[in-house]
């Protein structure tokens, strides 16, 4: 709990913006950031607003940053949950609990290591449990120095909120009357962050804060000059102030005994201290959490620490209350560690170590007592390094890493180099990829030729993901130097074979994937063995023979290996079983890759990897567009996109752009369409990924099609089409725009390369069994049949699309075969016969969010005319309703031909009744027949 405030003066209208604040937290999320500079009151403004949320019945949870704090993993964190976890853990999913406490130690850690994406959504999931019984106030006092894993989980949070009664409350210290961008600022929903900032105090205020807080009167001449030195800060005027009243006031034209600097200031106070005093002082500052006990068991002053506590709160220097000691201003304790001599904290330091439980404080004590390389020492770190990864404290682990390097002996370069890539490694994994790289390289450098170096140059390949030019030159690089070392020359040959997916050359990714398997005959691993199969598989899939017990043999060594995730070997391969579903979804069997996506999805959960959700994510988000559930398939491509954002991983954000911009595409949103699917090109290029430039080349080309621009369609999807042929991909699901490019040519009149284009598909389609492309071949030549005005076999190829569409679920397509049934109908003069599939066309295009595809369906309808209901009344779903209802249906049959609900019907059906002012379905099928009486007079 926070330390009760005292009498606030002069600070009347910050005080209402605080209550205006606490006031507003049960409307929904708000964040109020009390900004000034160090002195300028802000934490005793937050203490205020502290004791308001208290009293007004909401609940506070507290955390007080410390300088000293910013390396103690997740510290802030763990006090703002703590007061709510016994309340939420058993709310919440439980992997999603464990990780929360292997995070806090509340239980030793097990397994995996929970990744921070698992602890950040743990963390949301109980702010939402919180939430839901009572307002709730996290409260953060010095939000500059809460420790950068805390600073992250709160951002995360803060952008996910959106209607929950939570409110942020945190103090900020400004630097030369600006402040560096919190992160909260873009985290928080639109207009719920405010800011107080924190000024100067006014002269008569001031004067009552001098007379009220220091050991004595000064004349009023005095407190102006004082106000006027101090610039209005009240902590600086203070300490001026106890200068003035200590030296005696200066005589007439002499100034102020005022230094340049306040730290000098402070410098002179503590120096004015008696030598145990600043003992014990010194130990309270070097430690990120000062207790008494702590003080009197390392300042070495024994009977005498009481005493020293007790002057330095009598000077105003701390405050102890229980247990627990706090300096009365953070300015303070930097100025006491500062004053000190190296040669006095690094003692400090070592004592601290030897009465500290904490495995990673007791190590970060040992290091900075160690002025020199210390073999010992630079091994305990080693394991507190661990123990940090154990707990999802990676920042923490790299830290204490980097600790270990400095501190190990010139002459160990073995101990030198394993250190630094597992550094590295937990740079990575903790989503600072730029200093990982930086450190391999480091490592690279420094190691000698040979499998040991072509190990860690495989280590940087593996996390340079999808950065092609990188990640090829990297594995030719390791595969020099692998020497005969068969595990390692598989994994680069199937990290090779997929360079060559990438870059659209199957034949080199042949090559590579039959001698990564030739080496895993050879090794024992499963995961390894596993990855390997599962990778030939995937280039025996692309080139037209679907390997089925291939991947069947590769799941099963996959879950003979999966007992333990290896850190990042393990997190950058693609599982074979996400492999498995991949194929499932370019063949067209939707529901059987869903099932095996979702199923991987849960055991990543399940062992806590969230961080490595975004493939799957990605693949399952691609999927729900093609079954046309859109609203699904957005959240699956945010939260990607989101992951590699917040992870780091750059080079892979064109590849989670893909399923945004066809998400967009499919939805009708051009702007958003263009602008993502623009800017995935331009970084697959750039990182020489020509598969998922080509992806978001046809999301361009389907996205002009749909707006009915065909030329412009032609001109994104004939590239990818030709990079199609000169890959030798034989699955056609893999880039589904052979149709698109098709419908392009046959629109603007270029019939042969159309013909050429669809005998390829027919042949793929019918080889393979692929449903979708047989369904979407046979639409194009019926496309191809009406451009002839051969409408007789057009209808005839159109009704085989419509077979074929039955063994496929994606609703798009079939929608689109109906449109272009319903247009050869209008241009054969059968205008009652279009009618029929242009509104289940519509139908479908408006229940699954397709709004350019129903614009198109809307309009082929107007140009086809017939039953409307009264011009202006009945949408298209209604008037598909009444007529379906009119030819006799019922409620729940008409929901199943339209892909919705009964109670949708019902609704829909109510609306036309009034609509047309009907009472009864004999009323209505009366009406429809004298609507259409009237379209036949017409026709």
């Amino acid at each position: 709990m926070a330390a009760p405030t005292q009498q606030i003066v002069g600070r009347e209208s910050e005080l209402e913006q605080i209550g205006r604040f606490i006031d507003a937290i049960p409307n929904g999320p708000s964040c109020l950031l009390i900004e000034g500079e160090a002195g300028i009151g802000k934490t005793t403004l937050w203490l205020a607003g502290v004791d308001e949320g208290i009293e007004r019945g909401l609940r506070v949870v507290v955390t007080r940053c410390g300088q000293s704090e910013t390396t103690l993993s997740l510290s802030g964190l763990g006090d703002l949950m703590s007061p709510l976890l016994d309340e939420a853990l058993p709310k919440i999913p439980p992997p999603l609990a464990a990780s929360l406490e292997i995070a806090f130690l509340r239980v030793e850690p097990h397994g995996s290591a929970p990744d921070r994406r698992a602890i950040c959504l743990a963390a949301l999931e109980v702010l939402r449990v919180a939430t839901a019984s009572q307002p709730l106030v996290l409260a953060v006092d010095d939000l500059q120095w809460l420790d950068p894993s805390s600073a992250r989980v709160l951002e995360f949070c803060a952008r996910r909120i959106r209607k929950e009664e939570l409110g942020i409350l945190a103090s900020v210290r400004v630097r030369s009357g600006a402040t560096d961008p919190p992160a909260l600022e873009p985290a928080m929903p639109a207009g719920r962050l405010h800011r107080l900032s924190v000024g100067a105090m006014p002269l008569r205020e001031l004067s009552r804060v001098i007379r009220t807080r220091s050991d004595g009167d000064l004349p009023y001449p005095v407190v102006r000059r004082v106000h006027a030195v101090a610039a209005g800060n009240p902590f600086f005027a203070l300490e001026i102030a106890r200068e003035v009243l200590r030296d005696g006031a200066p005589v007439v034209g002499e100034a102020l005994p005022v230094p340049s600097d306040l730290t000098d200031l402070l410098r002179r106070r503590v120096a004015g201290l008696p030598r145990a005093t600043r003992a014990a002082l010194l130990v309270a500052a070097s430690t990120s959490r000062p207790t008494l006990q702590v003080v009197r068991s390392a300042s070495g002053l024994e009977d005498r620490t009481d005493a020293a506590l007790a002057r330095a709160e009598s000077a105003g220097v701390l405050h102890t209350g229980g247990e627990t000691i706090r300096f009365a201003h953070p300015l303070l304790a930097s100025t006491v560690y500062a004053s000190a001599t190296a040669q006095e904290r690094r003692t400090t330091h070592r004592r601290l170590a030897d009465h500290v439980e904490d495995p990673e404080e007791r190590a970060r004590h040992l290091a900075l007592s160690s002025a020199s390389p210390d073999a010992r020492v630079a091994s305990e770190l080693d394991e507190a390094a661990a123990h940090a990864r154990s707990r999802g404290a990676l920042d923490s682990a790299a830290e204490l890493l980097e600790f270990a390097r400095r501190l190990t002996p010139a002459g160990d370069v073995v101990a030198l180099r394993h250190r630094t890539v597992q550094a590295a490694q937990h740079y990575f994994d903790s989503g600072d990829a730029a200093k990982a790289w930086v450190l391999f390289e480091e490592a690279i450098a420094a190691a000698p030729s040979g499998i040991e170096r072509a190990q860690v140059i495989f280590s940087l390949a593996a996390i340079s993901w999808m950065d092609m030019r990188r990640v090829g030159e990297l594995c030719e690089q390791a595969r020099r130097e692998a020497g005969d070392d068969d595990e390692l020359l598989a994994a680069i040959h199937e990290h090779l074979a997929w360079v060559g997916i990438y870059r659209g050359n199957l034949a080199d990714a042949s090559q590579h994937a039959v001698r990564s398997m030739e080496r895993a005959q050879k090794i024992i691993d499963p995961e390894v063995r596993a990855a390997t199969i599962s990778t030939f598989g995937m280039v025996e899939f692309l080139t037209g023979r679907p390997p089925r017990d291939l991947m069947v043999e590769a799941d099963r060594l996959q879950d003979l290996g999966a007992t333990e995730a290896r850190g990042i070997e393990a997190s950058t391969y693609t599982a074979s079983r996400v492999n498995h579903g991949l194929q499932l979804l370019w063949a067209g069997d939707l529901a059987g890759a869903r099932t095996i996506l979702q199923q991987e999805l849960r055991e990543y959960e399940r062992r806590g990897r969230y961080l490595f959700r975004d493939e799957i994510l990605c693949y399952l988000a691609e999927l729900e567009c093609r079954a046309g559930n859109l609203d699904a398939a957005a959240r699956a491509a945010e939260e990607a996109f989101d992951i590699d954002v917040e992870s780091g991983r750059v080079s892979g954000l064109a590849h989670m752009q893909f399923p945004k911009a066809l998400v967009a595409a499919h939805r009708g949103d051009a702007g958003r369409a263009r602008s993502d699917a623009e800017e995935g090109l331009r970084q697959s290029l750039l990182y020489e990924d020509f598969l998922d430039a080509n992806c978001h080349r046809s999301v361009l080309g389907f996205l002009e099609l749909s707006l009915g621009d065909p030329a412009g369609a032609h001109g994104w999807l004939e590239p990818v089409v030709r990079f199609l042929q000169d890959s030798g991909m034989e699955e056609p699901g893999v880039i589904p725009c052979v149709p698109d490019e098709i419908e392009a040519l046959v629109l603007l009149g270029d019939m042969d390369p159309a013909e050429t284009l669809l005998t390829v598909l027919e042949r793929q389609g019918r080889s393979l069994d692929r449903s979708w492309a047989l369904a979407t071949a046979a639409r194009c030549r019926g496309l191809l049949f009406a451009a002839r005005k051969d409408f007789d076999a057009a209808r005839e190829a159109l009704e085989l699309a419509r077979k074929e569409h039955e063994r496929v679920a994606q609703p798009l397509e079939l929608g689109r075969t109906l449109l272009v049934s319903g247009e050869v109908e209008r241009r054969a003069k059968r205008k009652r016969a279009a009618r029929l599939p242009l509104e289940e066309a519509l139908g479908i295009f408006e229940r699954i969010g397709a709004q350019l595809w129903a614009k198109r369906a809307s309009r082929a309808l107007e140009r086809v005319g017939g039953f409307t209901g009264t011009a202006g009344e009945l949408t298209p779903t209604e008037r598909r309703v009444a007529e379906l209802v009119a030819t006799g249906k019922t409620n729940r049959e008409v929901a199943n031909l339209l892909f919705v609900s009964v109670k949708t019907v019902e609704a829909n059906l109510s609306r036309v009744f009034h609509k047309l002012g009907v009472r009864s379905r004999a009323e209505l099928i009366r009406h429809i027949a004298d609507q259409d009486a009237d379209a036949r007079a017409r026709e």
